[in-house]
């Protein structure tokens, strides 16, 4: 096991170290340029504000991470049914496996916080009059959102057993995304302003300011951290401040409390309920009525897949965070009318896509043959049960994956104006990223099973997780480094589209081969891994 954990912490920290200094440049950045501005106290109030608006978009998802992630530490998880059969006092198994569910869905948060209140502590000048308090404050704040979660998985639990909750946890995760959606869409705030000192940029950003949530007396956790940071730096605020810490202190504590009994109160009763209970056990009408062992696998996995609310509300949330930045393209300050506004849009917004494709696929994909565990012992008696295991596996990633992303990468470049060239050069790069990354994550999965554990989330987070993470991400780098050299020369080129042309049709000649040629030798090495195994 520390073989695994050790590789855990060696990419933690690899990650950590490009995400860390991302955050704070970036956020330093934004920070640098409001507080510069010709009015300095609107340029602070401003920046105070975004610093709140960032914060209620964390605490929005830390509610409904705590709401899905919960779902699998409490009722799916087979250390719950250990931890129940032993002398100890059902509350207080219920109590230790929702704060470990807290510290699953709030870790990754506090780490993004850390260099945002650095980056506004250093922006503002006051230093750790400001970084103190506010690093201080961020576990209260975490705490407040990850338990408004676990009181909602609480309620949900106790009405309608697991079709109720898994009802539930859609109807919470569809609900925040459209109420997110649209904050942004419908506040009369135009395009996202980063102003320099013309009047006109003035104009933009007092508008922009007039769309952005409040850090007054508002009770929310995000609006009173934002008061908190917001009120440090000024001469009469410190007063204000002590009391906005002392009112998310206090909501933090009282809401942990609340959370906790609720879901300590009848929990072995709930588990019963809902830890052997999928759901409904009737087969959809829509798959395959016929069909070999191919179409039986891939009716399993869709039928398995509606069954399990983590997995598909985590689906949900991550394609609608990525179907609201398709969205809101057009809010972005670039003109996309010109030509090296255009070129440069593209080649990110093909960029991120293939980033959240990588993503998607190590968190769905990678775990699809461990999940097979239980039942592999009498799949592998069928004529070519491992062939047909990862084919079908494959087929199943590329199809849950592909559609989304090569939709809404196709809505996004026609929001930004672009078709010819800029089109087939995103739908390309899509497809090519979907069947690497699918056979990559496929085949890995195959090569590092992990059939002791029934939570994908679990298995994709282990030592086959992180390999697999990081060569999805190695191969989408390496295309969009590719890609790089292409938009390049179409920009140094004059922004015309024949030699974007000719410059793709060189970029195929070898990339398209060498996509085959990776797809084709990890399947082939995750097959002969299979057949290599004894199970």
């Amino acid at each position: 096991m520390w073989e695994g954990n050790r590789l855990k912490l060696v990419a933690a920290l690899l990650t950590l170290g490009v995400i860390g200094p991302g955050m704070y440049l970036l956020f330093r950045f934004l920070f640098d340029r409001l507080i510069s501005l010709d009015d300095a106290g609107f340029g602070a109030a401003l920046a105070s504000r975004l610093l709140s608006s960032a914060f209620m978009a964390f605490s929005v998802f830390l509610a409904i991470s705590s709401l899905i992630g919960g779902i699998s530490t409490l009722f799916r998880s087979r250390e719950t049914s250990l931890l129940l059969g032993l002398p100890i006092r059902t509350e207080a198994v219920a109590v230790f496996r929702t704060a470990e569910s807290w510290f699953y869905a709030g870790w990754s948060t506090i780490l993004i916080g850390i260099p945002v209140i650095l980056a506004y502590a250093s922006a503002s000048g006051a230093g750790a009059a400001v970084s103190v308090p506010g690093l201080l404050l961020l576990c209260p704040f975490v705490l407040t959102s990850v338990a408004v979660g676990s009181m909602l998985l609480a309620l949900l639990s106790r009405v309608g057993g697991m079709r109720g909750l898994r009802r539930g946890a859609a109807g919470a995760a569809i609900l925040s995304i459209l109420l997110v959606a649209a904050y942004f869409r419908c506040a009369d705030t135009g395009s996202i302003v980063i102003p320099d000192s013309s009047a006109g940029d003035i104009r933009a950003v007092e508008s922009f300011v007039a769309g952005l949530p409040a850090t007054g007396h508002s009770p929310w956790p995000h609006s009173l951290l934002g008061s908190v940071l917001g009120r440090l730096g000024a001469s009469d605020g410190g007063t204000y401040a002590f009391r906005a810490a002392l009112i998310l202190v206090s909501e933090a504590l009282l809401l942990a409390a609340v959370a906790l009994s609720l879901n300590a109160h009848g929990f072995r009763r709930r588990h019963a309920a809902l830890s052997g209970a999928p759901g409904s056990r009737s087969s959809p009408r829509f798959l395959f009525r016929r069909g070999g062992l191919w179409r039986a696998m891939i009716e399993k996995d869709a039928v398995l897949f509606a069954r399990d609310p983590v997995q598909w509300s985590q689906l949900a949330l991550l394609a609608g965070l990525f179907l609201m930045y398709a969205g809101n393209l057009d809010r972005f300050p670039m003109a996309f009318g010109r030509g090296i506004w255009l070129g440069v849009a593209v080649f990110m917004n093909v960029s991120f896509t293939g980033f959240v494709m990588a993503t998607l696929l190590v968190r769905f994909s990678f775990p699809s043959t461990s999940m097979e565990g239980p039942g592999l012992h009498a799949l592998l008696q069928m004529p070519r049960a491992r062939e047909t295991l990862l084919s079908s596996k494959w087929v199943m990633s590329l199809m849950a994956v592909l559609p989304l992303l090569l939709g809404a990468g196709i809505a996004s470049t026609l929001r930004m104006g672009a078709g010819g060239v800029f089109m087939v050069e995103t739908v390309a790069a899509i497809v090519l990223m979907g069947v690497a990354l699918s056979s990559i994550n496929t085949s890995l999965g195959a090569i590092y099973p992990n059939f002791s554990d029934n939570s994908p989330a679990s298995i994709a987070s282990g030592q086959g997780g992180i390999v697999a993470a990081f060569a999805s991400m190695g191969y989408v780098l390496a295309l969009v480094t590719v890609l790089s050299f292409a938009t390049r020369t179409y920009l140094a080129g004059g922004m015309q589209e024949g030699v974007l042309w000719e410059s793709l049709a060189r970029i195929a000649l070898f990339v398209l081969p060498a996509t085959l040629l990776l797809s084709a030798a990890s399947m082939r090495g995750a097959l002969g891994s299979l057949r290599r195994r004894d199970f």
